[in-house]
């Protein structure tokens, strides 16, 4: 079997687990779903994880299960390898009013990341890796940009259109996540990659994450399963 990862031929000789097992404290083994990985994608996104998994925390805590994991597998992390985590986080910290701080975000270190997730959660959906006729692109629902008005209102949405189940035409798979309180991960799009897929992604139930999986085709030929024609297809099946 070959590599989940997109336009990969490698052998899968390894797993990769999705999410992380550092997203998950000790002994709650039952969310670690896996896929068959090649040696240079099983390692290409490690030393990302504790960087995105204190970004989620941070930004979903004190809610749910988010502080205890942060305690639990990000705070004994922080002082490793001289203090590396931490410098990475404070970089372009602003310190503001009431001793508060407001932290800068990788941006293209969560990119990375949810990019591999991505294609580990449709591989474990569909038994295929996604085809290389599909771009993506991460939608950050609790990094906002005060600046961006527009932005906000086309984010807010997405946000609302791909809230709940898909409808029957659109279940592409279901990848099986089972700790709710931790993360969940839901695919709309037309089975057999024959349209557009989105995938919806929620960590501590307040943290999400919206992977806009593009159809492409070639230039001049029609897309009638991009993004926005799923979104009115939907509509007006409801």
């Amino acid at each position: 079997m070959t590599c989940y990862f997109q336009g990969c031929t490698a052998k899968g000789i390894t797993r990769e687990h999705i999410p992380p097992r550092s997203f998950f404290p000790d002994g709650e083994k039952e969310q670690l779903l896996t896929v068959k990985s090649c040696e240079r994608h099983n390692n290409a996104k490690s030393k990302d994880d504790l960087y995105v998994l204190a970004q989620i925390c941070m930004n979903a805590s004190p809610n749910n299960r988010a502080r205890e994991v942060f305690m639990e597998r990000v705070v004994p992390q922080l002082e490793f390898n001289n203090g590396a985590l931490r410098r990475r986080l404070a970089e372009g910290a602003v310190s503001l009013n009431h001793g508060t701080v407001k932290y800068k975000v990788d941006i293209a270190r969560l990119d990375d990341f949810f990019t591999a997730l991505s294609c580990g959660l449709i591989f474990k959906s569909c038994g295929s890796s996604l085809p290389a006729n599909y771009s993506i692109s991460h939608i950050y629902h609790n990094f906002r940009n005060e600046a961006d008005s527009e932005m906000h209102r086309i984010e807010d949405a997405i946000n609302t259109f791909y809230d709940g189940r898909p409808m029957a035409f659109m279940e592409f798979g279901d990848p099986d996540t089972k700790n709710e309180r931790i993360y969940t991960a839901t695919i709309f799009g037309v089975p057999g990659f024959k349209s557009s897929i989105t995938i919806v992604h929620r960590f501590f139930g307040v943290f999400r994450v919206t992977s806009m999986l593009t159809r492409v085709v070639k230039a001049g030929l029609p897309n009638p399963w991009a993004h926005s024609d799923l979104m009115q297809k939907t509509a007006q099946g409801r």
